[in-house]
């Protein structure tokens, strides 16, 4: 009988200890890992959200401030929207993963670059997503698997623009040192990069909310602008953000049908503005008519033709530039440039490597920093030659990539441009009144903006400078949408939110302002 209790006490003793040893190992959710190799993450993570950029530029980001107009499937372009699951699905996939990044990573002495970068990720993606919807969760956000809260609150715009501009503030001191991190397709590694994207972003959104916080905007432009040494911001377009695609990754418009690719044509708007301008740009964001038989480039500007903006799909297909309806449809227009074409359209011409996703440009900033100064918000500089600086740089970017995809013509008669006269202008030259020479800066950052997600929207949507005009068939009462509408799922699995967030913000409609809007 003491055997048989000693035995019993000894099997007790070898099943606890066994458990306890076994406890955090059964005890540990394979779908969150306690830690995460942000070498793996990153690059994921810049990937899928560069191309749902590059998505939207190409969709909204072109035909509502008018760069490009819809030639079928016109609904986009006639604002007849509906609610829409981009990016704000893909922005929440990758924020999980730049989340455990950052759990990663925070407390760790010896991995302080890799939560810099998620940190100015986190806040380029997430004022991507706020900017689109206005208010969404991100104080509770990304909890589901962590901490169980599948229905977080919105947060509003204000409180999230705050916590966006203290992060991007933490990632420039944090980013120091040697280049030790991998799998960063944005800059390679290269940290002095990654700080001085985190600056420029964060001047973007303190002009964004200068005119609803501009205490806050002024305060920040100047610790920015008047350290240079500790707050670095892009210095030239080597500096810029963007993902430069390979072949094996090409540019996101290679792949797609051609019929996906002509679905979208040259805007009159677009058209007309450069014409009025002698800008050669016009040779790289559209092609010849296929009417002209000029190919994909001609010295005659005569030759690129826009459409207007909102048609319905009846009218957009028989739009005639001439006004004879013998010379109607596709044959006709221009398409855009050979920079983005897809391979389908332009078999031996098209590049998948040629056009960069371009996050943030430099010379955005330069015209950032000229309207800053312009307004009186910074007083380093001048912006005359700020805003010089961002035509130039503009040009030289769009000479750079077209003599990569190998056009000879369009690179040359870009190269040949004389900058000097397009400056001096008079429809260019920085002279006139302040509203003059803020219209004009606004106008050149519009060009600038091509293709870069729907930050020309947003731009727009804060100063309504260059003016939009909705088309004919325009299915939104003549307003020109200012945010897109939560996906129909976030209303079904989170109601209560989503009811508060309208109730606080406004109608779920594309009329409703952002925070920021005032003008």
């Amino acid at each position: 009988m003491k055997k048989q209790v000693v035995l019993i006490i000894a099997l007790s003793f070898l099943m606890a200890t066994g458990c306890t040893d076994d406890f955090e190992a059964l005890n540990t959710n394979p779908n969150f890992p306690s830690s995460a190799q942000p070498e793996l993450l990153l690059p994921g993570i810049q990937r899928e959200m560069a191309y749902n950029w590059g998505d939207q530029g190409w969709e909204e980001g072109f035909t509502v401030v008018q760069y490009g107009a819809r030639l079928q499937f016109t609904s986009g372009d006639t604002y007849n929207w509906s609610p829409s699951g981009d990016p704000y699905n893909n922005a929440y996939a990758s924020l999980r993963d730049v989340e455990n990044i950052i759990r990663g990573t925070q407390e760790n002495p010896e991995a302080q670059n890799y939560y810099g970068v998620a940190l100015v990720m986190k806040s380029w993606i997430y004022s991507y997503l706020t900017d689109a919807y206005g208010d969404v969760p991100y104080l509770e956000a990304i909890q589901g698997i962590s901490e169980g809260n599948v229905t977080p609150v919105f947060t509003p715009q204000e409180q999230i623009y705050e916590g966006l501009l203290a992060d991007l503030e933490t990632a420039n001191t944090v980013l120091a040192g040697t280049a030790n991190i991998t799998g960063d397709i944005f800059y390679g590694g290269d940290i002095l990069k990654w700080q001085k994207f985190a600056n420029s972003l964060r001047l973007r959104l303190l002009m964004r909310i200068s005119d609803v916080d501009n205490a806050t905007a002024v305060a920040g432009m100047a610790q920015i602008t008047g350290n240079p040494g500790d707050f670095p911001i892009f210095e030239n377009n080597e500096d810029m953000a963007v993902v430069q695609w390979n072949s094996d990754n090409p540019q996101p418009k290679f792949n797609t049908r051609s019929g996906s690719f002509d679905e979208v044509r040259l805007s009159q708007t677009l058209e007309t503005r450069l014409k009025a301008l002698n800008d050669n740009r016009l040779v790289v964001f559209a092609q010849p008519t296929s009417a002209s038989g000029k190919g994909i480039y001609s010295d005659d500007v005569n030759d690129y033709v826009g459409m207007p903006n909102g048609l319905d799909d009846e009218a957009a297909l028989g739009y005639s530039p001439s006004g004879n309806p013998d010379e109607s449809g596709s044959n006709f227009i221009s398409r855009l440039g050979i920079l983005l074409a897809c391979r389908a359209c332009n078999p031996e011409q098209a590049s998948p490597t040629a056009s960069q996703t371009i996050i943030m440009s430099y010379s955005e900033l330069q015209f950032i920093l000229a309207e800053a100064r312009e307004r009186g918000y910074i007083s380093v500089g001048d912006a005359a030659t700020y805003y010089e600086n961002g035509i130039r740089a503009s040009f030289q970017y769009y000479t750079d990539r077209v003599a990569v995809g190998g056009w000879t013509e369009i690179a040359n008669a870009m190269a040949s441009t004389d900058l000097d006269a397009y400056l001096a202008q008079p429809t260019v030259a920085l002279t006139g009144t302040g509203d003059e020479r803020l219209s004009k800066i606004a106008l050149q950052k519009w060009i600038s903006l091509f293709y870069t997600g729907f930050e020309g929207w947003s731009d727009w949507r804060r100063t309504s400078m260059p003016e939009v005009i909705p088309g004919p068939d325009n299915a939104n009462d003549g307003q020109v949408p200012v945010r897109f509408q939560y996906p129909n799922s976030v209303k079904a699995t989170n109601e209560a939110n989503y009811n508060a967030a309208v109730q606080r913000q406004g109608a779920d409609n594309i009329n409703t302002k952002m925070w920021w809007d005032v003008d």
